[in-house]
C-alpha cells in the first residue's frame, strides 16, 4: 500500500506542476482573453491546491496533520465550481453578467461551504466525526457522511450543471464558440464532477479521492482547447473591442476560416446568418457571394463593395478585411467590416449628375452639350457621316414668369422638357442650353430630317398645355435648324448659324422653324 501511495503523492505533485504551467499561460493571454483567462487561472490554482493537499493528506500518518490537509484541499474544493461557472460564462460571451454584485452572490454558499469545513477538529460541521481509518485504505481519514456534506456536494453539482448546460447550449448553436472546443470543454466540465459524485457517494475503493487526478485530466482538456484551438483568443477579443457600439456589421473569421462571429448588425445585412453557422468554412456560408470570397483570397488589408442582393436591398457597402493579431502578434484570424456606403453613394451618383445635368430640368447642361457636340462633329467628319442641332426658344416666356410667378416659369420649362425628351428619338441628346433655350444634338441626321424633328416637337409643345394651380399655361416655341456641311463643321460654326435661324423664326412674327 505505501509503494501505491506514492505513485499516487507522485501523480498528484505532477499534476500540480503541469496545473501550474496552465495558469501562467492562461495569465499570459490575459490581454487578449480578458476574465477569461483569469478565471481559467484561478480554477488551475484551485484544483493545484486541491491535488497538493490531497497528496500530503495520504503521506500523513496522524490525525491532526491528516485535519489540517483536508483543511488545506477544502480551499480549492470550494472554490473551483465557482470559477468553472464564471469561466463558462465568459467563454460563450456572457461577459456582461459577471459583475461584481453577481461575483458576490454566488460565492456566498461556496464560502459558507469552506468556513463549514475549517471547523474540522472543533464542530465538525461538514465531517462529523472524524478519525483515522486502517485496513487497505489510500487516505486513512474517515468521517460520518451526513446531511452536510450532501448538500454541499448538491450545491457544487448545481454550479457544474450550470456550467454544463451553458456548454450543451453553446453547443447545440455552435456559437460563441464552435462545437469541437465545445466538446473539450464540457468534458473537463463533466469529468471530475461525475467522480466527485461518486466519490461522495461512497462508490470508490480504497478510500480514494480519485477528483484530483480526474482533475490533471481536465486540464490537460483545457490546455487543449486554450492552446490549440486558440478560441479565447479571438472571440472575446473582437466582442470587447469591436463589437461594443459598432453600427457596422462585423463577420469574424478564425485562422482556419470558419466564421467564428458576427454582431447583430451583420445579421441585417445578411439575414440567413444564424448561430448553427458559427465553425461552419466562410465558403461554405458565403456560397451565394462570390465578391466576398476575392477578401478570403486576397491579401489583407483589402477593400470591395458589396451589395447584399441586387434585387430587393439596395443599400451598398464598402467591405473592408484585416488581420487580428494577438499580443504577440500572432495571426489570429481576420475580421470582414461592412460599412453602409449607400448614402455617400447616392451622394456620388448625385453630384455626377449634377455635373453634367441641369438641376431644374434634368436635361443635359450646356457644358455637357458641348463635350458630346464635339465629339459627334468630329465622328461625322471622320466617317464622312451627317450631324445636325435644333435649338428652340419659348416664346413670351418673360410673360409667364410675369404672370404665374417664377414657380410657374420653372414648372413650364420642366414640362417643356418632358415633351421634348419624350419626341427625339433615343440617340439624340437633349439639354438646355440657356434660360428658356433648348439645344438637340441629332447625331447621324441630315437637315430634312432634323426639320421633321423640329415640326414635330413644335407641334407637341402646342398640344401640351401646362397646368398650373388650376389654370392652363400654353406655350409655343420657335426653332432654329442647323446641320454640319463642308462650310460650317466646328460646333462654333453650327453654334452660330442654328443661333441665326432661331433669330430669324422669332423676329418672323409666329412660331416657326427656320
Amino acid at each position: 500500500m505505501d509503494g501505491i501511495r506514492t505513485v499516487v503523492t507522485s501523480l498528484l505533485l505532477s499534476s500540480c506542476m503541469a496545473i501550474a504551467v496552465v495558469c501562467v499561460l492562461a495569465l499570459r493571454k490575459r490581454s487578449t482573453s480578458g476574465l477569461a483567462a483569469i478565471f481559467l487561472a484561478l480554477c488551475g490554482l484551485s484544483a493545484a491546491i486541491y491535488d497538493f493537499g490531497y497528496a500530503m493528506e495520504i503521506r500523513a500518518t496522524t490525525l491532526p496533520s491528516v485535519l489540517f490537509w483536508v483543511r488545506f484541499q477544502h480551499w480549492g474544493i470550494q472554490s473551483i465550481p465557482l470559477f468553472w461557472l464564471l469561466f463558462t460564462l465568459c467563454i460563450i460571451g456572457k461577459n456582461k453578467l459577471v459583475t461584481p454584485l453577481f461575483v458576490i452572490l454566488i460565492s456566498i454558499l461556496p464560502l459558507l461551504a469552506l468556513a463549514a469545513s475549517q471547523t474540522l477538529g472543533g464542530l465538525n460541521l461538514l465531517h462529523p466525526n472524524p478519525h483515522l481509518g486502517g485496513g487497505d485504505m489510500i487516505s486513512l481519514f474517515q468521517y460520518d457522511r451526513g446531511w452536510a456534506i450532501y448538500l454541499v456536494t448538491a450545491v457544487q453539482s448545481v454550479y457544474l450543471l450550470a456550467s454544463a448546460i451553458l456548454l450543451v447550449g453553446v453547443l447545440i448553436l455552435g456559437v460563441p464558440v464552435p462545437r469541437p472546443q465545445t466538446l473539450i470543454y464540457l468534458a473537463g466540465f463533466l469529468l471530475p464532477w461525475f467522480n466527485g459524485l461518486a466519490y461522495n457517494m461512497g462508490l470508490i475503493p480504497y478510500n480514494l479521492d480519485s477528483t484530483p487526478l480526474i482533475l490533471s485530466i481536465s486540464m490537460a482538456l483545457f490546455m487543449i482547447g486554450f492552446l490549440k484551438v486558440g478560441m479565447l483568443d479571438i472571440a472575446p477579443l473582437a466582442r470587447d473591442v469591436i463589437f461594443e457600439g459598432t453600427n457596422d456589421g462585423i463577420l469574424v473569421i478564425d485562422r482556419h476560416s470558419r466564421i467564428t462571429d458576427f454582431n447583430t448588425c451583420m445579421k441585417s445585412i445578411m439575414p440567413f446568418l444564424d448561430r448553427s453557422k458559427t465553425g461552419v468554412p466562410a465558403r461554405t456560408v458565403l456560397a451565394n457571394y462570390g465578391t466576398l470570397w476575392e477578401l478570403l483570397d486576397h491579401e489583407l488589408p483589402a477593400v470591395i463593395e458589396f451589395q447584399p442582393d441586387f434585387k430587393s436591398d439596395k443599400r451598398i457597402f464598402r467591405v473592408s478585411s484585416a488581420i487580428l493579431r494577438g499580443k504577440l502578434n500572432k495571426d489570429l484570424g481576420k475580421l470582414l467590416t461592412f460599412h453602409d456606403v449607400t448614402e455617400m453613394k447616392e451622394l456620388q451618383r448625385r453630384l455626377e449628375f449634377l455635373a453634367i445635368h441641369d438641376e431644374l430640368t434634368g436635361l443635359y447642361n450646356r457644358r455637357y452639350l458641348n463635350e458630346v457636340a464635339s465629339r459627334e462633329i468630329e465622328k461625322a467628319k471622320r466617317i464622312g457621316g451627317e450631324f445636325s442641332m435644333l435649338m428652340l426658344d419659348l416664346d413670351h416666356f418673360k410673360l409667364v414668369n410675369d404672370t404665374f410667378g417664377h414657380a410657374g416659369g420653372d414648372q413650364a420649362l420642366i414640362a417643356i422638357a418632358k415633351v421634348c425628351r419624350s419626341t427625339v428619338r433615343e440617340t439624340d441628346i437633349v439639354g438646355r442650353f440657356g434660360g428658356e433655350e433648348i439645344l438637340v444634338l441629332l447625331p447621324d441626321t441630315a437637315d430634312s430630317a432634323a426639320r421633321d424633328i423640329a415640326e414635330k416637337m413644335c407641334v407637341a409643345i402646342e398640344a401640351s398645355p401646362i397646368s398650373f394651380e388650376g389654370e392652363e399655361i400654353f406655350l409655343t416655341a420657335s426653332f432654329g435648324v442647323a446641320s454640319m456641311s463642308p462650310s460650317c463643321n466646328t460646333l462654333k460654326a453650327i453654334l452660330i448659324s442654328v443661333d441665326r435661324a432661331l433669330y430669324r423664326a422669332k423676329t418672323s412674327g409666329r412660331n416657326r422653324v427656320c
